[in-house]
C-alpha cells in the first residue's frame, strides 16, 4: 500500500477528464489510461513508509479557505517510464501554496515524502502511443475544501485509490 494526500474530484468534474480521455481514444492513443474512479490531483506523494497518525495530525493542521479549480489545457511530462499526458488547472498559485502548506505540515510533524518539485496536474494516460495536447477540455470548475489522505493498492491486478 502507498500513501499520497490529494484533491479528490466531484463526479461531474471528473466527467470532463473523461471527455478529454474519450478523444484521445478516437484518435487512436493507447496507453494506461487513469481509470475514473482514480482521478484525483496529488498534492504530496508519501510512499510504502508511513506513520497515519503523524499524516492525519499534519493534515488536520492545514488550513485553507475553500477555493474554486477550473480545468485548463493539457500538457506533457516525461518520467523514467514514459510520457505522461495531463490536464492543468488554472490556479496554480493557490494549489501550489496549499501543498507547500502541507509540505511544511508534514515536516513538522517527522513525516518523510517525496520532495520533488511541485506541479498541480491531473495524469490522464502514462506512456501513451502518441502525444496529444490539442484536445480541448470542456471548462469546468468545482470547490476544493478539504484535502484527502489516499492510498494506493493493487487489486486483482487493478490498481484502486481510495480514501483512508
Amino acid at each position: 500500500m502507498r500513501i499520497f494526500i490529494a484533491i479528490r474530484f466531484t463526479e461531474d468534474f471528473k466527467s470532463f477528464l473523461v471527455e478529454a480521455q474519450q478523444e484521445m481514444r478516437a484518435r487512436g492513443i493507447e496507453g494506461n489510461y487513469c481509470p475514473y474512479g482514480n482521478l484525483h490531483l496529488t498534492l504530496t506523494f508519501i510512499g510504502e513508509s508511513f506513520d497515519l497518525t503523524k499524516i492525519r495530525k499534519a493534515v488536520s493542521e492545514v488550513t485553507f479557505a475553500p477555493f474554486d479549480i477550473t480545468l485548463d489545457t493539457l500538457g506533457t511530462f516525461q518520467t523514467k517510464n514514459g510520457a505522461v499526458v495531463w490536464a492543468g488547472i488554472k490556479e496554480i498559485t493557490t494549489v501550489s501554496a496549499l501543498a507547500s502548506q502541507l509540505r511544511d505540515r508534514l515536516i513538522t510533524n517527522d513525516v518523510k515524502f517525496k520532495s520533488t518539485e511541485f506541479y498541480p496536474h491531473i495524469s490522464l494516460i502514462r506512456s501513451p502511443s502518441a502525444v496529444l495536447t490539442d484536445i480541448s477540455i470542456r471548462t469546468a470548475s468545482m470547490r476544493v475544501g478539504k484535502i484527502n489522505v489516499m492510498k494506493s493498492e493493487r487489486i486483482d491486478g487493478e490498481l484502486i485509490y481510495s480514501e483512508i
